[in-house]
């Protein structure tokens, strides 16, 4: 038994790389502070060789009724496996399925939540619109930790074998009837999890004008993003928001296009890597932030950034 769990979220059977991150972060530190192998908790089916290497015990409930989420069911499943674990420290990547269900578990576990954690390590978050980072780590017997992504190393298979122990669709309550079932294609990685994120704002001018980001963003095989002005008259939709009233990113690289740079949208990319600016303000202050400017109009600045990277491809 360790003091390390963290929750593996899968979508259509295969693992989240913001999962397999955090569960490689988790890792390196417990091996750091000498505390031992770790352990995972994984609901609904997976391919076999998505199944990583980097937990000391994963628990398992492959029934296929749980391939969709279910608060209730998810959450019984957890709270075993914590139970069975001893689990003082419980880790959820940072997203939409953590949002609904670490607060629920907290509730059920009388555990501590830490939201917006930039690492599994206690919990460091931006505040002051980004220009600080906050400490905390609060006296608790267990804590939940919803943690951001980092874009970075995901581990499956390989390395030590995992000893798994399958959990029975039992110990989750009954998810119920599924009414209807959305699915919705979009062709690019997701905003939060992205190593690319290519983000447009007002200064993009239009719908049509994210259709150069959108180019750009899948030659890179990355993410489109965009700022609130941008979701706010209605361009893009509200799951692609960056800043503090969206999704934090922590892309290698990011590009504004046509954004300003307020505060808020400051504090969502605080974690990311190497910035790319381009506005046609040479005042705006997203340059403050950027390791690279340019003073140019996007709409003649970015089709030719995508023939070159065209032309670096050939």
């Amino acid at each position: 038994m360790g003091r390390h769990l963290v929750f593996l979220e899968q979508r259509e059977g295969r693992l989240k790389d913001a999962s397999l991150d955090l569960l490689s972060r988790v890792r390196e530190m417990a091996g750091l502070r000498g505390e031992g192998p770790i352990a995972a908790v994984l609901a609904g089916p997976v391919d076999e060789g998505m199944l990583p290497a980097a937990a000391g015990t994963l628990y398992h409930a492959a029934d296929p009724s749980l391939g969709l989420y279910g608060r209730e069911p998810y959450a019984a499943l957890v709270e075993e496996a914590v139970r069975r674990e001893g689990a003082a420290e419980v880790y959820f990547a940072e997203g939409a399925l953590s949002a609904d269900l670490a607060p629920l578990l907290s509730v059920r576990l009388r555990a501590a939540l830490l939201g917006g954690c930039g690492g599994p390590d206690g919990c460091l978050r931006p505040v002051y619109s980004g220009a600080a980072l906050a400490g905390f780590r609060p006296d608790a017997e267990i804590r939940i930790h919803s943690v951001a992504s980092s874009a970075g190393r995901q581990e499956r298979g390989g390395g030590e074998p995992m000893r798994v122990v399958e959990l029975p669709v039992s110990a989750g309550a009954d998810p119920g009837p599924v009414l209807r079932e959305l699915v919705m294609r979009v062709g690019l990685a997701d905003v939060g999890e992205a190593r690319v994120v290519v983000a447009g704002g007002r200064g993009v001018g239009g719908a049509e004008g994210f259709r150069l980001l959108e180019e750009l963003a899948s030659l890179l095989g990355g993410a489109v993003g965009a700022s609130r002005a941008a979701v706010d008259l209605g361009w893009r939709p509200h799951a692609e928001q960056v800043g503090q009233t969206g999704r934090s990113v922590s892309a290698d690289l990011y590009i504004a296009c046509g954004v300003s740079g307020a505060v808020q949208h400051l504090a969502g990319i605080a974690r990311a890597g190497t910035v790319v600016a381009i506005n046609t303000d040479p005042h705006a202050p997203i340059f403050a932030v950027a390791d690279y400017g340019f003073v140019a109009d996007l709409h003649t600045a970015l089709p030719a950034f995508i023939e070159a990277v065209r032309e670096l491809r050939k």
